[in-house]
């Protein structure tokens, strides 16, 4: 007895040793392992000066970009890191902090916001040979005159073209009164405008600008002023310029249209106007018929650019602009040419930032990357589609028109849509239609903005196992003309087809100088529910319509920010009295995509058998998210198996004398807990996965089996007579089964607790 109890202290003592060498170990490579340094990227912008609000929102889109990456673990293991230089929106101090950042270990550059600001710091980047991406400079020469310098949307020079074709093709305005600024930018404008527009119906206003100042605008504003007729005035200057210019020109009693350049088309830009005297007396006094260019506009972008804004406003508790979908894509595309640089040259190195041997063919193999990135093969995927560059660094991104209207920045009426790829469209048909107008060999979709909303009276009914739910909504559309085929819509998962017939309206007429209409749809809907998590689990409820009939290049469905009342991020929180029926469920948001039906079908036309090209038809969803009360499901359906939990649990304490109640207890109890499966399952239908819930009961009975395994031991040790040992067994049992409650428990609170 005594050399057993000898053995049992020396298994024990090694036991303690090993447990202490591990531990050691585990400090020790700790000690020697350090995490490889981190690939430094330079984020030069204007995060102070007159332009710092512009600054902040490309920093916070920036960092989203990287976080998500480095999330992930980063470069081939290699973290980003950003390395901060404020220009101060001032040229000056932008070329003195480029040369900071050559001699920085940054490998790359993400800037600057203004095109001022990068023109000057440009030629220290080429001579450093540091690659730079812009999302938002827009001047000409940035990238035309230096192959270090990359940007994530078009020039201004193919900005202005599509003002100046919107113009004739939309707006159909013969007269126009070009005011630009004689630096680059505004000379790139010039040009790009005038090369689209007839020059007998244009008349062109030249500002001076020396050291970052304008010249007297007085004398040149009152000129294009006091010509006759009422015309258009387009400004074709940064957004350094542009504020200044729009007030002079309404000071001078410009009340009519004014177009400005895509530093205009943000929220923040007015900004501008907020303190001046007019303004406060008269709110909208300088925004009022204040259009602007955009590459990205959130009220018509699709389901990428919203999901980017909901993490957006997560983030900096404001709503993004364009500015913002630049810089992030700007950001994604330079991730993406350090992973293929890294893949391809395998330059990230350890040690590699400390190397000054090395820094330039690092920074080249990055210059490299990136030009790669030339082709729809290559393309990166951005908030607007697939993103390359061309032949002089740029990405022609479209440009959509957008205007003013209470304080708010809104896709216009009726846009431009590039015609790509003409292969199956019967162009002359096309065109004599009025869908199509062509400039030069140029050819664009004319398509109809309709603005939508959907607002919730009522959800009733949500039927998981059916997989179905009863909603009562309305439904509204504005839009130009009379034409109706915007209205002709279907709701795919509305099962009872007879709740809504497009034809017929509830209400039908003009407002605000648009056409009208009104609809209220009550119907039962078909749902797909991802039950992965349940009963934790939060479900969307999709109410989503398509047009069938136009072309989404013909009409778009644009979330309707004004009728909706939406917050700044886009989303509607409703009454609570719209979910009161639904017990089981806490809402938690609704929130607005603009989506689209994708098909690549040849309609059995012979030019299209041999075209990649897809055919893509409008369509709106309304996104109802719920998260299911967890708490009130678990007291109402599995308060019996936290019961035998505490049953079985309390088996393991049982007395030597109870060695059958050890035994059957837990038997009876899985045979218990699977009829109560049974009947938690039948509450969700046939899924082809394993639920949360069925993986608690899982375990519950593995640790059922784990309390009769004990208790059949403990009977076998005191049968040898070794009574201490099966005490010491049922005490491992006990921590055991409550640590594995207990952590199931502190999972499920760490995964599912809001």
């Amino acid at each position: 007895m005594r050399g057993s109890t000898m053995k049992q202290r020396l298994i024990m003592w090694l036991a303690v040793v090993a447990g202490v060498a591990l531990v050691l170990a585990v400090a020790w490579a700790a000690i020697l392992w350090t995490r490889p340094e981190p690939i430094r990227i330079a984020f030069a912008n204007s995060l102070s000066g007159p332009s710092a609000p512009a600054g902040t929102e490309s920093l916070v889109a920036t960092q989203l970009a990287i976080d998500e990456v480095n999330a992930k673990g980063g470069v081939n293991g290699r973290l980003i890191e950003l390395v901060l230089f404020d220009d101060a929106s001032d040229p000056a101090v932008a070329r003195a902090n480029a040369q900071a950042i050559a001699d920085s270990p940054c490998v790359a550059v993400l800037g600057h916001y203004l095109s001022s600001a990068s023109l000057a710091a440009a030629p220290v980047y080429k001579d450093a040979r540091i690659p730079a991406l812009t999302g938002s400079a827009a001047a000409d020469d940035l990238t035309s005159t230096n192959d270090y310098y990359f940007r994530a949307l078009a020039p201004v020079s193919a900005q202005a073209r599509s003002i100046a074709e919107h113009l004739r093709a939309v707006m159909k305005e013969p007269k126009v009164r070009l005011v630009h600024t004689r630096d680059s930018y505004g000379k790139n404008f010039e040009h790009g405008f005038a090369a689209a527009y007839p020059a007998e119906q244009l008349h062109v206003f030249g500002l001076d600008v020396a050291a970052g100042q304008i010249g007297s605008m007085d004398g040149t504003l009152a000129a294009a002023a006091q010509e006759p007729g009422p015309g258009v005035i387009v400004v074709g200057a940064a957004p350094d310029f542009s504020p200044d210019i729009v007030k002079a020109l309404r000071r001078h009693g410009i009340k009519g249209t004014i177009i400005a350049s895509q530093g205009a088309a943000r929220e923040s830009y007015l900004q501008n106007f907020a303190n001046e005297p007019e303004e406060k007396s008269h709110p909208g006094f300088f925004s009022e018929n204040l259009y602007a260019a955009s590459s990205l506009m959130f009220d018509s972008a699709g389901v990428a650019a919203q999901a980017f804004a909901v993490d957006y406003k997560a983030k900096a508790a404001t709503s993004p602009s364009w500015v913002a979908g630049g810089a992030y894509d700007a950001a994604r595309l330079m991730i993406d040419a350090l992973k293929r640089a890294a893949v391809h040259h395998r330059f990230m190195g350890q040690g590699i930032q400390k190397r000054s041997d090395s820094k330039v063919a690092d920074r080249d193999r990055v210059r490299a990357a990136l030009a790669a990135i030339d082709s729809p093969k290559s393309a990166v995927v951005g908030l607007t589609g697939r993103l390359y560059f061309n032949a002089n660094r740029d990405i022609p991104r479209p440009i959509r028109m957008g205007f003013f209207h209470y304080g708010r920045f809104v896709t216009a009426p009726q846009q431009l849509v590039r015609i790509d790829q003409p292969d199956g469209i019967d162009l002359a048909a096309e065109q004599e239609k009025g869908h199509v107008i062509a400039f030069e060999d140029r050819r664009y979709w004319i398509q109809r903005v309709v603005y939508t909303g959907i607002d919730i009276i009522r959800v009733s009914r949500i039927d998981v196992k059916q997989n179905s739910f009863n909603v009562d909504f309305y439904l509204w559309m504005r839009f130009a003309g009379d034409d109706e085929a915007q209205t002709h819509v279907e709701f795919p998962a509305l099962l009872d087809r007879g709740a809504f017939d497009p034809a017929r309206p509830i209400q039908a007429g003009h407002e605000d100088g648009l056409s009208y209409r009104l609809y209220r749809i009550n119907g039962d809907f078909k749902a797909h529910f991802d039950l992965h998590d349940y009963p934790f689990d939060t479900q969307q409820l999709h109410l989503l319509f398509q047009n069938t009939e136009q072309r989404r290049e013909l009409i778009t469905y644009v979330i309707d920010r004004f009728g909706l009342r939406l917050a700044d991020d886009g989303s509607s929180r409703a009454e609570d009295g719209a979910y009161s029926g639904l017990p089981l469920w806490r809402f938690l948001g609704l929130n607005y995509f603009v989506e689209s039906l994708s098909s690549g079908s040849t309609l059995g036309k012979a030019p299209l058998f041999g075209a990649e090209a897809r055919t893509e038809f409008a369509g709106f969803d309304a996104a109802i998210m719920l998260r299911r009360s967890s708490a009130i499901y678990m007291l109402k359906n599995l308060l019996p198996l936290f019961l035998l939990v505490l049953v079985v649990f309390a088996t393991l304490f049982f007395p030597e004398t109870m060695f059958r109640e050890r035994v059957t207890i837990p038997v009876t109890s899985i045979l218990a807990s699977a009829v109560l499966l049974v009947a938690v399952n039948s509450q969700i239908g046939d899924v082809g996965y394993t639920v949360v819930v069925e993986e608690m009961f899982y375990i519950f009975f593995v640790l059922c089996l784990m309390a009769m395994l004990a208790g059949y031991r403990h009977e076998k040790l005191r049968d040898a007579g070794r009574k201490r040992v099966a005490v010491v067994s049922d005490h491992v049992a006990q921590i055991i089964y409550a640590g594995t409650v207990l952590a199931i428990i502190v999972v499920l609170y760490r995964r599912y607790a809001v």
